[in-house]
């Protein structure tokens, strides 16, 4: 009894030291040439992982709304590793430069909503519906899961210093966010499989 008492204390401190780790690197070797020509050609040249926040409401199409997403917007493209922000709110100052050479939201309501009307296509990928927009955020494929939650924790900072109105509820998902999520949640369940594991 003594002996297996030894054994399951020296298991629990050998646990201690399970990584988790997903990627391919955990099924190709990183010295053989076809990890090397997939790291350079395609995660350093091709690749880019999208962050999607959505913004959930009773209307999404006001200029207090606009506003915060273009708020969100600017703070969001400071953050290193993100490549390109993609809004309602980017969409729309960039019309209303080509209309007006200001490079803004437009202040004023009825702007807002002709500039939408007159461009559906524009907006159709990020306004859902009348209850549900969407931010795009893509950032680099070659980030590493340390930097794609870095990133991540930034945009949820991000997020709630941009000042949405009351009761819009923000959302934050995509394959890094999911993935990230996933990791969290098996890390805290690993304590209590190797808790039964044990007895």
């Amino acid at each position: 009894m003594a002996v297996i008492f030894l054994l399951v204390l020296l298991s629990f401190q050998a646990a201690q030291y399970i990584e988790m780790a997903s990627g391919t690197e955990t099924q190709v070797s990183k010295d053989s040439q076809l990890y090397k020509d997939y790291d350079h050609l395609f995660l350093n040249t091709f690749s880019t992982e999208n962050v999607i926040v959505m913004v959930e409401g009773n209307d999404v199409k006001t200029k207090e709304l606009m506003k915060a997403a273009d708020r969100l917007d600017q703070q969001v493209s400071l953050i290193p590793g993100v490549t390109s922000v993609s809004s309602p709110a980017s969409i729309l100052k960039q019309i209303n430069y080509a209309k007006s050479g200001r490079l803004n939201v437009p202040d004023s309501e009825r702007e807002i909503q002709e500039m939408m009307e007159s461009y559906p296509e524009y907006f159709e990928s990020l306004v859902l519906d009348e209850t549900h927009m969407l931010t795009v955020i893509e950032i680099e494929g070659s980030s590493t899961n340390q930097q794609q939650e870095d990133i991540i924790n930034n945009i949820k900072i991000s997020s709630d210093e941009a000042d949405f109105p009351p009761g819009y509820k923000i959302i934050i998902t995509g394959r890094s966010s999911l993935m990230l999520d996933i990791q969290s949640e098996m890390g805290k369940s690993m304590g209590l499989l190797l808790g039964i594991a044990g007895a």
